[in-house]
Formats: structure tokens, sequence, C-alpha cells
């Protein structure tokens, strides 16, 4: 009898999320092995970023600490420029960073999730600064990656998911989540996000919010005229982009109808970023290195990075 290979999946392990698009598509596709969390950077992540959104407070505690929260410097419906180089800055440092850098996240957006925590008010009881939460956080945010280079080049192999797990640990330390509290394995990954999504619900406060990111009417209040205008021409497509990129079960969530047509669709907009990614990649991985450069150049002339 012969052994198994190293990293093969037990039975009982199963990744409901696994997109048939996914599946469908040939490994031979494939353009580069990967070494390291920041190789699954790709042209198509800037378009499902929405989706990984909505997946972060598909989370009730996650959602509410966000459309309740009291800092408005990070909210971004009143900061949307702001929160995407904050942003950025974050991603760039988790994946990119060096240990100085990581420490330095750490401290400051602890800080700022000390401010974000329930009232009596609150339809649950959250603190931004639960390790809980934020492994929950965290978890999307690696998904996020995976899922965003799956889509164009097909599933990874069991070596380089074990090892994107086992790198990307910084999505959480950089957070507030121990080592020992991230997943050991692309097994115990996926053990804990099949569990957690049948723990997912989105209300309606949270829905309107996210509703008003995905189809871009909250621009309405930043630029008035000319945001209604980017809701009428451009809302219904990145609603659809990013309904694109959700898990069923989440997209259901947000009440939003998936069909068939949609579906070719989107496999036909797959294809064609898959054609461009080889110039797109490059350019988005090269926007993180500018939010890391912006961090340590903010940092040093002592100007406020979060």
């Amino acid at each position: 009898m012969t052994a198994a290979p190293e990293f093969i999946d037990p039975p009982d392990v199963v990744d409901t999320y696994q997109h048939d698009l996914v599946a469908a598509i040939p490994r031979a596709r494939r353009r580069r092995p990967i070494r390291q969390p920041a190789d699954l950077v790709t042209g198509l992540g800037p378009t499902i970023a929405g989706a990984n959104v909505i997946m972060q407070l598909a989370n009730p505690k996650v959602g509410y600490g966000v459309n309740e929260s009291r800092v408005d410097s990070g909210n971004a419906i009143k900061r949307p420029i702001k929160r995407g180089r904050t942003t950025g800055t974050f991603l760039a440092v988790a994946l990119l960073g060096n240990a100085d850098d990581q420490a330095y996240v750490h401290r400051e957006v602890g800080r700022i999730h000390q401010q974000v925590y329930s009232t009596a008010q609150s339809p649950v009881r959250y603190s931004a600064s639960d390790a809980r939460l934020q492994l929950w956080v965290a978890v999307c945010l690696l998904k996020y990656f995976i899922d965003q280079y799956e889509l164009l080049y097909g599933p990874l192999s069991a070596r380089e998911k074990e090892l994107v797990v086992r790198m990307g640990h910084p999505l959480g330390t950089a957070l507030n989540v121990p080592v020992s509290k991230w997943p050991h394995s692309y097994d115990a990954l996926i053990r804990y996000w099949n569990d957690e999504v049948t723990r997912l619900r989105i209300d309606p406060p949270v829905r309107e919010e996210l509703q008003s990111l995905s189809d871009l009417s909250f621009l309405e209040y930043r630029v008035g005229r000319l945001g209604t205008l980017a809701h009428v021409t451009l809302g219904s497509f990145l609603t659809y982009v990013i309904s694109g990129g959700l898990p069923e079960e989440v997209r259901d969530l947000m009440g939003w109808e998936w069909t068939e047509r949609d579906a070719r669709r989107y496999r036909a907009t797959l294809a064609g970023f898959r054609l461009v990614d080889p110039i797109l990649g490059p350019v988005v991985k090269g926007m993180l290195h500018l939010n890391l450069l912006d961090l340590r150049v903010r940092r040093r002339l002592g100007l406020r990075v979060f």
C-alpha cells in the first residue's frame, strides 16, 4: 500500500466555501507558484474587496461594532478615502512589513479598537478588542487573498494552502490575535470557517450600510450630485461584482438574487481579468508597497497614520 500524500485533507474536512468556479479552472493556467501570501495578490482583488467587507460584518458583533462605531475617522461612509488608505496600509504591513511595522500597527489599531464597544442600547454585546472577533476578521482577510488568486488561476496546491495559512498569521497578530490562536493548518482554517458560517447573520441596520457601500449610494452623503451620478451609473455593476465574490450563504443574508445568467456573466468577467492580470496584478501589489512606504514616511515625519 502506498503512503498518502503529505498534505491531503482528511475526508471530514470539507471547504463549503470553495467556489464551483474555482474547481472548474485548470491548475495549469496559473501564472506562478505561491511562496508567500503576498504572491496571492491579483488585479481581481479590488473588485472583491467589498465582498470581503460583507463577510466580515456578517458576524453580528463585528457588524454592529462597525455600524455603531463612534470613531468617525475610520468610517468608510464618512471618510472613504482615508479608510481606503488605512486599510491598504494594514494589508501592506501584514503581507510585506517587518516586525517593527507590524508592532506599530498592532499598537495603533489596538488604540482605536479600545474606543469601539457596545452600549446598553446595542442589540449585541461586543468589543473591538475581543481577539475572537478579530480572528474572524483576520481569517476573512486571508480568504480574501486566497479567493482572488483561486478565482483566476484555480485551486492552490495542498502545500501552498499550508504555506499561506502558516505565513498569514500577521493578519491576525497585527490586530489582537495571539499566534497561539491562529489556525495551525489549512484544515483548521476550514473547520473554523465552516463553524463560524453557521452563526452569521446580517440585521437590517448593518445590511442597509453594506448595501449603500456596495451600490455607491453612500457617495450621495459625501459629494451630492456627483455621488448620485456614480450610484446610478456604476452602482448596479459594482453590486453584481461584489455579489459574485460572495459565498452563497452570505449572499442570501444580503437578500441578493444570483441567477444562472449572473453566473455566466461572472465567468466571462473572470476570463477577462485572467487576460489582463499579468499587467494589473503587479500594479495592485505595487500599490501595497506604496502603502508601506507611506506608513514609514509618516512615522518618520511624526504624521498620523490611522
